[in-house]
């Protein structure tokens, strides 16, 4: 009788093994069972993102990346205001008054797009002060010689009453072909070819900046490059070779004292910046001997 007790409770305790060894292994096939089918969601997705069409739509959803940053500066001497676009002593108090002067204009040359900010400095008539104007400029939109778009504008004289015209003489700097173009507008029409009716303002081109690295080469300023950053720096670095460390910065300028007009332009070239830390090597010191 005592045999057959024990049997019994040996039988129940296998059978609990048993049990607990089957639940055990249940959550183990269970959990492989999730991670197989993980991995092949995975493997799914991976295969969608070889897809071209996949490729295409998610370059379309995401963000252009940005290429190159443009800052343009430019200042008018007396030279120019007297000889270069001669203007009475009325229409220069008028200007002292009433002009918008430019101050700066930055290009975002994204991948897609391109996008031009403009501050200039309100008339001092009107508590002088900062305003800031946004182009975004598409590809399509064209913008080339029959289609300049214009970023800045400063009338030259005040609008004269009963005048049937409409016009009056401004200085303009407009976006055309990647260029930045300062034009000066008479207030008198050119008469157009075969008498047509359409008549076209008289213009004079002042300036004309290519936005491009390879036209800009002849402006080169390698002394008056931007100071890089502490971080940046190399041991032992001659003093005239600072711009080297940074080729993606560059500056450009240019005085022409005939004309009074002088320019700047600073460019921030992120594709060549990521090339280069990318790729760049820095060779270590010479060692020397101790002892």
């Amino acid at each position: 009788m005592d045999i057959l007790w024990i049997a019994l409770g040996v039988c129940v305790i296998v059978g609990f093994v048993f049990v607990v060894l089957a639940r055990h292994w249940q959550r183990l096939l269970a959990h492989q069972t999730w991670s197989i089918r993980r991995l092949t969601d995975r493997l799914h997705s991976l295969e969608e993102m070889a897809n071209p069409a996949f490729r295409r739509k998610l370059d379309e959803s995401a963000p252009s990346p940005l290429e190159q940053v443009y800052t343009f500066g430019l200042r008018l001497d007396e030279e120019f205001w007297r000889n270069t676009l001669p203007v009475t002593k009325e229409e220069r108090a008028y200007i002292r008054d009433y002009g918008n002067f430019l101050g700066a204009v930055k290009v975002e040359r994204w991948r897609s797009h391109t996008v031009v900010t403009v501050t200039e400095v309100l008339p001092q008539s009107k508590s002088a002060g900062w305003q800031t104007r946004t182009f975004d400029i598409f590809p399509e939109n064209g913008n080339g010689a029959e289609n300049p778009l214009t970023l800045w504008e400063m009338s030259l004289a005040e609008e004269k009453a009963g005048d049937d015209t409409g016009r009056v003489p401004t200085m303009e700097l407009s976006w055309r072909n990647n260029r930045l173009e300062l034009m000066a507008r008479g207030g008198r029409f050119l008469a157009a070819e075969r008498n047509d009716i359409t008549a076209t303002p008289e213009e004079r081109m002042l300036l004309s900046v290519p936005l491009d690295p390879a036209q800009l080469q002849d402006f080169r300023q390698m002394d008056q490059a931007p100071i890089v950053e502490p971080e940046e720096t190399m041991a032992n670095l001659p003093d005239g070779e600072a711009h080297s460390i940074k080729p993606w910065v560059a500056y450009y300028a240019h005085d022409d004292a005939k004309l009074g007009i002088e320019w700047h332009l600073y460019l921030r070239d992120l594709s060549e910046q990521w090339k280069w830390r990318r790729w760049r090597i820095v060779e270590a010191l010479p060692m020397t001997k101790v002892g």
